[in-house]
């Protein structure tokens, strides 16, 4: 089944074994999200990827610029593990990581969510980089991170968002659903923005991206021909 065809499953399942005051709760953020314009002013395709930096579930360092040095990356925002939703689409990308290096870019992605990292999501090993974002600052910098309202905050607890050890106006932070391909350049070749948290971006549409992006970068460093 398509990762689309997989959060829709999910999608009916939640709101079918949901209470209907929490289900219609979080239909009313997705709309008051949209209709704040949340990904107004995101980074978009065309923009120069802000920098980053942080440690992955192993500890080591990641930063963009480094990532860049040896090509394009694919940068994903998502919610935490405890988020279902989230969970789907780590499991797609770990599926098409092995094509994404193949296509000479590294993915990394990046969350939140401050628990111990696991290795794997359900039977998927995740084997690409995943960074604590903590207090959503670099999703903040991107432009895709909101507050839960106070109103929300029981149900986002319910739903399995883990309680903060303290107050802060950080740290009732949340990314929505956002996908970048950025070039080597920097710059941003691909965006995806959705403040809907059961929707993300289809793998194909990734490997499609990487494809026309690699096929382009043989382009411009092939000789020109020899034409009389």
């Amino acid at each position: 089944m398509s990762l689309k065809g997989r959060l829709e499953a999910a999608r009916i399942a939640c709101e079918a074994n949901a209470d209907p005051a929490a289900a219609a709760a979080t239909r009313v953020l997705v709309r008051g999200l949209r209709e704040a314009g949340v990904a107004a002013d995101a980074v978009k395709a065309g923009d120069i990827a802000p920098e980053f930096a942080g440690a992955d579930q192993l500890g080591a360092r990641v930063a963009l610029s480094g990532l860049l040095r040896r090509g394009p990356a694919v940068i994903s925002f998502f919610r935490g593990y405890w988020c279902a939703f989230c969970a789907l689409e780590l499991q797609a990308l770990a599926e098409i990581h092995a094509e994404i290096k193949r296509l000479g870019a590294t993915l990394v992605a990046l969350s939140p969510y401050s628990g111990s990292m696991p290795r794997c999501i359900g039977e998927a090993i995740i084997p690409f980089p995943v960074l604590h974002d903590a207090g959503c600052a670099i999703a903040s910098r991107y432009g895709v991170a909101f507050s839960i309202p106070a109103e929300l905050r029981a149900l986002h607890l319910a739903l399995g968002f883990p309680k903060p050890a303290r107050d802060s106006p950080t740290s009732w932070k949340l990314p929505i659903p956002a996908t970048y391909i950025v070039g080597i350049t920097g710059r941003v070749v691909l965006s995806y923005l959705d403040v809907d948290y059961t929707t993300r971006l289809a793998p194909a549409d990734i490997i499609a991206a990487m494809t026309h992006l690699q096929a382009k970068s043989v382009s411009d460093h092939s000789p020109p021909s020899d034409r009389q």
